[in-house]
């Protein structure tokens, strides 16, 4: 499919679409699910499965009522939906903790939820930095996009991309040591 026939389905009510256009949706959501479960590989123990990422990043893109100008711009749009649906799943599990018994510290909810938080706080900082670096970072680690994807998305080369890419790793890295 398309990138223009794909947008006009993600923008439009999905109620009166055709058994084809069906399938097309699926395959976004099939994407999605790989996103998410790579997500989940990164950023184990957050206490939200495969499944309910996907659900609550789509949800999120149809109840705002978004357009959405390519498939990228979708996926964009996805990258940061999953980004702060793993931020609230980690703050209401630091909080559950926090209430619990201190012999849970050492769980991998805890630990997961500490981290997402501290990645959280280091990529405001970034943003203060530089915007650029950040968005770059979020797409590509939350929303696995590809570097020429995330060039169209920010309308620039794919080499700056690579370049921020690698200088927002570097830089986050040295934070959060």
């Amino acid at each position: 499919m398309d990138s223009a026939n794909l947008t006009q389905l993600l923008n439009n009510d999905q109620s009166a679409l055709t058994q084809d256009q069906h399938k097309d949706i699926e395959a976004v959501y099939q994407r999605l699910k790989e996103i998410a479960r790579t997500q989940r590989f990164k950023v184990k123990g957050t206490g939200i499965n495969t499944t309910a990422l996907v659900n609550e990043a789509w949800l999120k893109s149809q109840k705002q009522a978004k357009t959405f100008n390519d498939r990228n711009h979708f996926f964009a749009y996805s990258a940061l939906a999953m980004r702060h649906i793993l931020l609230n799943e980690a703050k209401k599990n630091q909080l559950i903790t926090y209430v619990e018994e201190t012999d849970q510290l050492h769980q991998p909810v805890f630990k997961e939820s500490s981290y997402l938080l501290d990645l959280e706080k280091q990529l405001q900082r970034l943003k203060a930095f530089d915007e650029k670096l950040e968005q770059v970072f979020t797409y590509k680690f939350f929303g696995d996009m590809e570097f020429a994807d995330i060039a169209e998305v920010m309308q620039v080369s794919e080499r700056t991309v690579f370049r921020n890419w690698k200088k927002a790793r570097a830089m986050l890295a040295v934070a959060m040591q």
